[in-house]
């Protein structure tokens, strides 16, 4: 087979970041660089000099500008119906998140929805959001589902996951996450019994279950119950732990080995011991606080200094944090967290990959990773977080390839 016929050249590249896989994690900047891709995947990283187009099939010049890893957002809700907006209002006028799902709304809103939309439409209208998100620099994903709390609805959600991964040729990690809310009219204790009971029908569907561990949804007791099925199952353990309130959630999820806990605002040191013995991710969601308003954060810096890998993520939703912009979610890490840029882009990248256990493939544009990565407008990073509110990626590729996401935003 002819080898030149699978390789492609990108010269002229201003800055290339890599993040390493070092403890911690640490970027590697090259400057006046090129970059092989054979076969969808990095093979080297080179200085720029004596190029010979006649070694590449072909040979891009990306005009000193600067490239990095594609964004990897390993928590979204993004297959939905319907949209919260007047919720929006009702937490301005004072009301309490937590307050509108016990009286109703919020995920039971947008469970009604769902339920209610066609397969084809839910699949419709996550592919435009998807596309959004290409478009503005995420290469790979997690999708949940938990919008069905029903056994059709549910597995519906997660086809149109496997959809859009075949379709978009992105990565999807499918999360089963029945143990979401309790619907109307059912008691918690038959609802759960349920979800235990249907557990095995969901392992060929998705890769992880999860579940909602707070005041109004799911206890300590429930996670431990749902986890271990879990795992005689083979399933990936995932948690939204600690958010509003301090449940005990996060702890029990990391000794049991759960991959990722996510929220985190109100962990423990405690907790955090436990997440770095364990090697937990912790998932931050910084565009919940913003949205919602809240003033509690997670102890990122406890968290930092502990060792525990960290990773950023949209939470798309449509309640919590109808966003599709990792660049958002970057922004907002290093003005809340106070996170450095190097810091954000290594959760938002390398962070991300490793909470969905694909560290080793993608997440760092490494030889032998995945090429999946990005075109800036400028030819340093870190304007990505000086520059607050600009869309700073030019293209995105997948593989090796440039890919035509949505150029408008999105509303449902």
């Amino acid at each position: 087979m002819n080898m030149k016929a699978k390789k492609i050249c990108f010269k002229n590249i201003g800055q290339l970041v890599q993040v390493q896989d070092t403890d911690p994690p640490r970027l590697k900047v090259y400057r006046n660089c090129a970059l092989v891709v054979s076969g969808g995947r990095v093979e080297k990283v080179f200085r720029d000099t004596g190029i010979r187009a006649s070694d590449y099939a072909r040979v891009v010049d990306l005009k000193g500008r600067a490239v990095i890893p594609g964004f990897i957002d390993p928590h979204t809700h993004m297959v939905y119906g319907g949209d919260r907006k007047a919720e929006m209002e009702m937490r301005a006028a004072g009301d309490d998140y937590l307050e509108i799902l016990k009286n109703g709304g919020g995920i039971l809103s947008t469970v009604n929805a769902t339920r209610k939309a066609s397969e084809e439409m839910l699949y419709r209208s996550a592919r435009e959001r998807m596309k959004r998100m290409i478009a503005l620099g995420t290469t790979a994903f997690e999708i949940k589902s938990g919008y069905g709390l029903d056994l059709e609805t549910e597995k519906k959600i997660l086809r149109v996951g496997r959809r859009l991964a075949a379709d978009l040729k992105v990565h999807v990690t499918l999360t089963y996450l029945g143990a979401h809310a309790v619907p109307e009219g059912v008691k918690k204790k038959d609802y759960f019994d349920f979800v235990l009971r249907y557990l095995p029908e969901f392992r060929e569907l998705a890769d992880g279950v999860d579940i909602f561990c707070e005041r109004g949804a799911f206890t300590v007791a429930d996670l431990k119950r749902l986890f271990l099925q879990a795992k005689l199952l083979g399933f990936q353990l995932r948690a939204h732990v600690e958010e509003f309130t301090l449940q005990g959630g996060c702890y029990e999820a990391a000794r049991l080995g759960a991959i990722s806990c996510d929220h985190l605002e109100h962990a423990r040191p405690h907790d955090i011991r436990g997440m770095a013995v364990a090697g937990t991710v912790g998932v931050l969601l910084p565009g919940v606080t913003h949205f919602l308003g809240g003033s509690k954060l997670p102890l990122v810096h406890t968290l930092l200094d502990s060792g525990v890998p960290l990773a950023l993520a949209t939470d798309c939703n449509p309640g919590s944090c109808p966003t599709y912009n990792m660049q958002t979610i970057l922004t907002l890490a290093t003005a809340m967290y106070r996170l450095t840029p190097e810091q954000a882009l290594v959760a938002a990248t390398y962070g991300g990959a490793r909470a969905l256990d694909r560290h080793r493939e993608m997440g760092g544009l490494r030889p032998g990773q995945r090429a999946d990565f990005l075109l800036l407008k400028t030819s340093d990073y870190r304007d990505l977080f000086y520059y607050f509110g600009e869309n700073f990626v030019d293209k995105t590729f997948l593989a090796g390839s440039a890919v035509s996401g949505r150029k408008e935003p999105v509303t449902d």
